[in-house]
């Protein structure tokens, strides 16, 4: 009976792992940016517009200044003469629907400089959960910026809807130029950046569980559904252990 329950409680243990590398290997989210002080676009609208983006994640992260990325942009002006960086840069989380204090949507801010003149750029952004591969989510549209002008910030506002397990993220926010065959600047945005931490998970995970009574129930996570678990799992090789016990006749002495 022992033995039974030890190979139950490995195999579930498997079970659960599997299913865990499967809601985090495909990805789906959606999102848009635009200019900060462009009043004409409402961001959130347009969320509501988008048809989710998906995809899996890559094994590995990408080096985005290699030679073979930069083969990319055979043609382009490379100008050594304009220097480029983020000047600052924030998160803001949005979107805790059933309160545990995991979002499922960001906005990100950042304000992109060059050391003079001007320059057409765009942006790629990613997301790591807890130190995995970066995971690239979304790509800006082409914008232009001028100098140290602070009214050339950009905004991006994401929504993360399934294949994002609860856990503590960072933003990587690569600037690539048209006038640069290679990145120009990047910058993580994490918890020594921002001095605290990005607690994010999907929506499949935000959304408030309801028990027969219609009632909130409590938001179990992957990591605490496996605890809990095992721990019903130890209860019954104890009840199993203990009924063997009970089962064995005593000797007279």
């Amino acid at each position: 009976m022992k033995s039974l329950a030890i190979i139950l409680l490995s195999v579930t243990l498997a079970g659960t792992g599997a299913v865990a590398f499967a809601d985090e290997a495909l990805q789906s989210s959606r999102s848009a940016g635009k200019l900060q002080q462009d009043q004409s676009v409402d961001l959130s609208a347009e969320l509501r517009q988008l048809d989710p983006l998906i995809k899996s994640r890559p094994s590995v992260a990408e080096d985005y200044a290699s030679s073979a990325r930069a083969q990319e942009f055979d043609g382009i002006a490379n100008r050594h003469d304009q220097l480029f960086e983020i000047y600052d840069a924030d998160v803001r989380l949005i979107s805790d629907l059933d309160g545990d204090g995991y979002h499922h949507a960001i906005n990100v801010v950042f304000d992109v400089d060059i050391s003079y003149d001007s320059a057409t750029v765009y942006a790629k952004l990613y997301l790591s959960r807890e130190g995995e591969p970066w995971s690239q989510y979304f790509t800006t549209d082409l914008f232009r910026i001028h100098g140290d002008e602070y009214a050339d910030t950009y905004e991006v506002e994401t929504e993360l809807l399934d294949g994002y397990l609860p856990g503590h993220y960072a933003v990587l926010v690569e600037i690539y130029s048209l006038d640069h065959a290679y990145m120009v600047a990047s910058e993580v945005l994490d918890y020594y950046y921002l001095g605290r931490e990005l607690t994010l998970e999907g929506l499949y995970w935000d959304e408030p569980r309801f028990d027969a009574h219609g009632e909130v129930g409590v938001y179990v996570g992957a990591g605490s559904f496996a605890s809990l678990l095992i721990f019903f799992l130890i209860i019954q090789v104890v009840i199993a252990a203990r009924g063997t016990l009970a089962q064995t006749p005593v000797k007279k002495r």
